[in-house]
């Protein structure tokens, strides 16, 4: 235990006074009492106390007396707590296919619908990241519980050039818990030059992956080499398709261009994973991605203020005192 006001420790050193000074009130209020009270009706007005039930009751009062002089020296403790490592990251695509209103309005908007709905079903401990990617990815929020900072990023949204899911994938599996220095295979093109991807050292905490696409991926690396990156340290990708089979027509920019789209590729990125695919996401496909992610339990040391604690300590000690005073010889000490 740690205090952070140590210097007011020496309060403790009036807990011999108060009781000095509680044992002389005592005596002096049972003297006052036997002066000027009828002793006929002494023993009908008011209870003699026993010497064990004063005891009891002065031991009460500096026992309370002493928790809230403890208490203001704002002791520390450090606790094992068990918090919930579980953690997700989503991950939308920003390439300029994302204006095609095949899926009304367009596109873009549908998938902010879904994401919204994804972190209302989200339960509160659970952390959540938000990353965009089009040539390059880009971790706008670390997984977090603040939902309304994954919200404000998703407004701040635009969409980009080109796309690249394997890019996408490395780095939410990086973002996630536990696994800040994962290393992509070589054959990503994301390994510094003249080194190898460690292995995994797990276990790992449960993670997650909500990729939301189209399934066309036209830079970086094979986005099936990077769906086992993620399978190798234990991340589940659940794709979310974005278009309609066939691919559509639209009007991007001015120009009418043909948007493309593969869900059998998105299919195969989550079977790698263990995770799942999401063709219609409706609230309990997307609840199902919680009860394979779980939660996992781990100690961690959590450092916990006690003075609240010691206050109401001080305070049931108070009223338990008087309680017990009043049933005694009919008044609170």
């Amino acid at each position: 235990m740690t205090f952070d006001l140590p210097q007011l420790l020496w309060l403790l050193a009036l807990l011999p006074l108060a009781v000095v000074a509680l044992v002389i009130w005592a005596h002096q209020r049972g003297r006052r009492r036997r002066a000027y009270a009828d002793p006929e009706l002494l023993g009908t007005a008011l209870r003699d106390a026993t010497p064990r039930q004063t005891r009891g009751l002065l031991i009460l009062q500096v026992a309370a007396l002493g928790l809230l002089l403890l208490g203001a020296a704002q002791p520390v403790a450090r606790l094992r707590l068990p918090p919930n490592q579980a953690a997700g990251m989503i991950a939308l695509v920003t390439s300029r296919s994302m204006r095609a209103d095949d899926l009304r309005p367009t596109r873009l908007a549908a998938a902010e619908d879904v994401i919204q709905q994804f972190l209302r079903l989200a339960p509160a401990s659970t952390h959540i990241g938000f990353l965009t990617f089009s040539d390059r990815a880009a971790v706008m929020v670390a997984p977090t519980t603040d939902r309304r900072a994954v919200l404000s990023a998703l407004e701040r949204v635009k969409p980009a050039q080109a796309t690249s899911l394997s890019g996408a994938l490395v780095s939410a599996v990086r973002a996630l818990p536990g696994r800040a220095t994962a290393q992509p295979p070589p054959e990503l093109e994301m390994t510094p030059s003249g080194t190898s991807a460690a292995a995994p050292q797990g276990p790992f905490p449960p993670g997650a992956v909500l990729l939301l696409s189209d399934g066309i991926s036209n830079r970086g690396g094979s986005p099936l080499i990077a769906a086992r990156f993620a399978s190798m340290y234990d991340v589940k990708v659940y794709a979310v398709a974005l278009g309609r089979e066939g691919g559509a027509v639209s009007r991007i920019e001015g120009q009418m261009v043909f948007v493309p789209f593969d869900s059998q590729g998105l299919q195969r990125l989550s079977q790698l994973t263990g995770g799942g695919f999401l063709a219609t996401p409706e609230p309990g496909a997307l609840q199902g991605i919680f009860r394979t992610l779980g939660t996992a339990i781990r100690w961690a040391s959590t450092a916990l203020t006690l003075s609240a604690p010691l206050a109401g300590l001080a305070a049931l000690l108070l009223i338990v005192g008087g309680a017990l005073g009043f049933a005694w010889h009919r008044r609170i000490p």
